[in-house]
């Protein structure tokens, strides 16, 4: 199954709504599930996540939402993935709050920090303080743990090794902030591929967020971005895609949303 892009949903997050997802018209029977919560473990946020297990020696494809959105906002684009062969995880996490870009502005360094501490749980700092419990690492972890047992037949357990992520397997998706915490975890780790929708915001002016002053280890052949040309921060956004190595893959893509507004634009890279 390549790590190519497929459609996104054209429907935007709509915010963190009720307990469980409704079943949209087009989309797959998702299995929707809570992360479990323990004596030393006080999950929050904790929306309703989304898996289906899809082809058996495909990747598992994980989506992370935007700024204040839960994965039952994209349950066109998951359901995409879905058919195409993926198996996927829409997973909830701690996304709440003001948006990574109005937190970071023009400060290079909180880029690297925000994201790191919601990724990992370490390093609280001024602009994030997620803990381990609460990492987006962990809550992978505890995710497929929790799938495992339910559906033995859908072999989740492929995707852990004594505990740790096979990255390599793993295809990172993501919206806006979600797009922004992909691009990074694909920079500390080599993955089998990346798809940022309007996404990563990481520049402001002449200003670079410092994770991306260096190589990551995800080649750039196995990364795809795609952004509006309306959107608040496209030229923030395009202006990171360079600091990706997406420069390199050959010259932006132009051309109209296949639905919606005849005056909108997307530029792939």
């Amino acid at each position: 199954v390549p790590a190519g892009p497929v459609a996104p949903s054209t429907s935007g997050p709509l915010g963190r709504r009720g307990p469980r997802p409704g079943h949209l018209a087009g989309t797959v029977d998702f299995t929707v599930f809570r992360l479990p919560q323990g004596p030393r473990r006080n999950l929050a946020p904790n929306a309703p996540d989304l898996a289906y297990a899809g082809l058996p020696d495909a990747p598992l494809l994980i989506f992370l939402p935007a700024t204040g959105a839960v994965p039952e906002d994209y349950q066109r684009f998951l359901s995409t993935a879905a058919r195409t062969g993926y198996s996927v995880l829409g997973l909830d996490y701690w996304n709440l709050g003001k948006s990574m870009t109005r937190t970071c502005g023009k400060v290079a360094d909180c880029y690297t920090l925000l994201l790191r501490n919601r990724f990992s749980g370490h390093h609280p700092n001024r602009f994030s303080r997620v803990d381990a419990a609460n990492s987006i690492e962990q809550r992978i972890r505890l995710a497929l743990r929790t799938l495992a047992p339910r559906q033995p037949n859908a072999d989740w357990g492929r995707f852990l090794a004594d505990g740790a992520i096979q990255w390599n397997r793993i295809v990172l998706a993501g919206h806006s902030q979600g797009g922004g915490e992909s691009a990074f975890i694909a920079h500390e780790y080599q993955v089998h591929g990346v798809l940022m929708f309007s996404s990563p915001v990481a520049t402001y002016q002449r200003v670079v967020a410092t994770w991306m002053l260096t190589a990551g280890k995800t080649p750039p052949t196995r990364m795809y971005a795609l952004g509006s040309q309306d959107d608040v921060y496209a030229r923030r956004i395009q202006r990171s895609w360079p600091h990706l190595g997406l420069d390199r893959q050959g010259p932006l893509v132009r051309g109209r949303v296949p639905t919606g507004s005849p005056r909108s634009r997307v530029v792939i890279r």
